[in-house]
């Protein structure tokens, strides 16, 4: 059963005991004492309906779309209504799910999973005094101002936004958290340089990392494992890929000679074959010009020590696990070698060792993966387990063992739920701290979205819905709209559900700065949906707020709202209407910042052609520019065509590696969007030629 259908069947079996004047709600004007609740009920919010019972008393239901609605709603007609007008059911006020009976059973399992509240009134407080009441509550509620505590992100906050940037590609706000970071002074300067080591490299910026001035200066540092990946894939990618491709090793063998290993040869020496394709063709050519070394034949306890002094964790414990099964070693490494260990599960997991470390370990020893994780959750150990989110190289869940990443995701949404940790103020900091953890290791994947892995997704997004919707935090909502364009593109019959969690985060915190984000839930909603209610719902409350607050739109986001407007349906007269007032003044359409720009050339980079070409009219019609779609799998003659333009849009999401590093020496043309919609593509382009011309001033 639908929703629409569950609110038919729930009207149509409490309809026929209103009174008289009361019925034919469904065509009724605004006058009708319950349209704000009917208005409610369609749109998935709380609501309280009445049933009028035969010469006698009125039962009144409150349907809310979850637990924390359904408590927010009782505390409320506890202070509205409740005992003043009406009162309790006196035995079971709250039916669970479980005791839902009779022929409304579906619709109200469809429109409470949660439960829903029972109480009673005399028949003429329900007819003259409760309904004006309702009526007021539900104003004040829509006046209510959305407070915001104004303080700078934390530290460990701003980590969080950081992570949550890069998996849900979005640069700008990326390099945000590490300029923050850096001008507060959180951190050390070398440890933001190494998080900006890590976002070129997941935007494939591999020029900036190769020119970076301080690379001397980081290379004499100890360094995480993922930053030595990241410089190693940068000078192949930079210096060997070509000739490593076409097949000329002779030619790729002196540049490495030449370029690459007078700077990297430090690095190499602590890679493996198992880091990935590119560092495994980067050995390659690092064992021709070094020579193999034959390591077997070498003294096990000179490897440990060799490995101890040069910080190398891994050759650590590939060697020190050889030597923790023998009797014979020397005295001095029977003293260390316990220590050595459990220090380097620290900074290299490894639960194998983990295991045979178990009776020699410190308590304190950090879980070595996510199931251990999750274990020391269950069990209350949560001193120990909050070291697992703070191990500089974090075990990652592999997405490609969809099995177990169903069942992680499984036993984390089943310890929200446990009344042990939602109590315990430890369990719950944990548990919401783990779901970015989650968010980057799934979402932030080169396969992302994986069809076997939808339901995981919508949990996610439910529990990150659950979590943060109130939060103001610029990562969340693109977390929130990168984890529902995964469920709509790869599961059936969710578009409601997932529409109904977007439409929560929007009006958990209507707040201008949020507006972004409702334009591109808009966007989704309608490439996604094929029936747009509760779109049609956002978009309205979209506008409704705008000219409630007067908010000031950009030339951008006035056209946006009107293209979004027309996909969802609406006509002329609809869209006129309710954007009279924002309408665009002629000194608006003389500073257009596009056509301002002068622009020749622009290029839209997406596998997204059908949103990109829908932005690339609606860019079409405010500049003389040539708009480009570069739509290939490879680069091909459209990547170069578009290595001509002023401005490259490209979408990271929906771009493959290998087009981009076309443009790895075009930094200063590159606009990055996050999300894929029309209205990311054109708010980047304005937020870019806005940029430009600070820049340019």
């Amino acid at each position: 059963m639908t929703r629409d259908q569950a609110c038919q069947l729930l009207i149509a079996q409490l309809e026929p005991t209103w009174p008289q004047e009361w019925r034919g709600l469904a065509t009724t004007a605004q006058e009708h004492p319950l349209v704000g609740e009917a208005r409610a009920l369609t749109l998935a919010e709380t609501c309280h309906l009445p049933f009028f019972q035969v010469g006698g008393e009125v039962s009144w239901i409150t349907v809310a779309p979850d637990s924390s609605a359904l408590r927010a709603a009782v505390t409320g007609l506890r202070a509205w209504i409740i005992p003043s007008l009406a009162w309790e059911h006196r035995s079971r006020p709250v039916l669970r799910p479980e005791d839902y009976s009779g022929s409304l059973a579906p619709a109200l399992a469809e429109l409470c999973p949660a439960g829903y509240y029972r109480w009673r009134s005399t028949q003429s407080a329900a007819r003259i005094k409760i309904p004006p009441k309702l009526r007021l509550w539900r104003q004040l509620l829509a006046v209510r101002p959305n407070f915001v505590l104004a303080r700078p992100q934390t530290l460990f906050e701003l980590r969080e936004q950081f992570r949550l940037a890069l998996a849900t590609g979005d640069r700008d706000l990326a390099e945000q958290a590490i300029t923050a970071i850096d001008q507060r002074q959180l951190d050390t300067a070398a440890n933001t340089l190494f998080m900006r080591m890590q976002m070129r490299a997941r935007f494939g910026s591999y020029r900036e990392i190769t020119e970076e001035p301080r690379l001397s200066e980081l290379l004499r540092l100890r360094l995480p494992h993922k930053v030595r990946i990241a410089i190693v894939e940068a000078f192949y990618e930079v210096y060997l890929r070509e000739d490593d491709h076409r097949g000329d090793r002779a030619n790729a063998a002196k540049i490495f000679r030449e370029k690459v290993h007078p700077t990297v040869a430090s690095l190499l020496g602590l890679c493996r074959d198992e880091d990935g394709h590119v560092v495994e063709r980067t050995l390659r050519y690092y064992r021709d010009a070094v020579g193999t070394v034959n390591r077997e034949k070498q003294d096990e306890e000179a490897m440990f020590f060799d490995a101890v002094r040069r910080g190398d964790w891994r050759r650590i414990q590939e060697s020190g696990s050889q030597l923790l099964n023998r009797s014979d070693f020397s005295e001095p490494l029977r003293s260390i070698l316990p220590a050595a260990l459990t220090e380097s599960l620290k900074f290299q997991p490894s639960p194998d060792l983990a295991a045979a470390l178990e009776g020699q370990r410190t308590p304190l020893s950090a879980p070595q993966s996510w199931s251990e994780f999750v274990r020391r959750l269950r069990k209350g150990d949560y001193e120990t387990a909050k070291l697992f989110l703070e191990l500089p190289e974090r075990p990652v869940i592999n997405p490609s063992e969809t099995v177990k990443v169903r069942e992680i995701v499984a036993e984390t949404e089943e310890l929200f739920t446990d009344p042990a940790c939602a109590t315990n103020s430890d369990a719950s900091e944990l548990l919401g701290q783990s779901l970015p953890f989650l968010i980057e290791d799934l979402v932030g994947e080169p396969e992302y979205p994986r069809s076997e892995l939808a339901q995981t997704y919508l949990t996610l997004l439910q529990l990150w819905t659950q979590q943060r919707a109130t939060n103001l935090q610029p990562a969340d909502p693109n977390a929130a709209i990168s984890l529902a364009a995964g469920v709509l593109s790869s599961l059936a019959g969710v578009e409601i559900q997932t529409a109904e969690l977007l439409r929560r985060w929007w009006q958990s915190r209507q707040v201008r700065i949020r507006l972004p984000f409702l334009l591109e839930t808009l966007d989704l909603l309608a490439d996604h949906c094929q029936e747009f209610g509760i779109a049609q719902g956002l978009w309205i409350d979209g506008v409704t707020f705008i000219r409630a607050q007067a908010v000031a739109l950009t030339l951008s986001e006035h056209k946006l709202w009107r293209s979004i407007g027309q996909k969802l349906g609406f006509d002329k007269e609809t869209l006129d209407e309710y954007l009279a007032v924002a309408a665009i003044t002629a000194e608006q359409e003389l500073d257009d910042p596009l056509q301002a720009a002068a622009l020749r050339k622009i290029a839209i980079v997406s596998l997204h052609e059908k949103a990109a070409q829908a932005a690339a009219a609606l860019i079409r019609e405010r500049t003389n520019a040539e708009v480009l779609v570069v739509s290939e799998l490879v680069a091909g003659r459209d990547t170069k065509s578009a290595r001509t333009a002023d401005v490259v849009l490209l979408v990271w999401a929906a771009t493959k590696h290998s087009v981009y590093r076309a443009f790895d020496d075009m930094r200063d043309k590159i606009a990055y969007v996050q999300g894929t919609g029309v209205s990311s593509v054109v708010l980047a382009l304005e937020r870019w030629v806005l940029s430009s011309r600070v820049t340019n001033v």
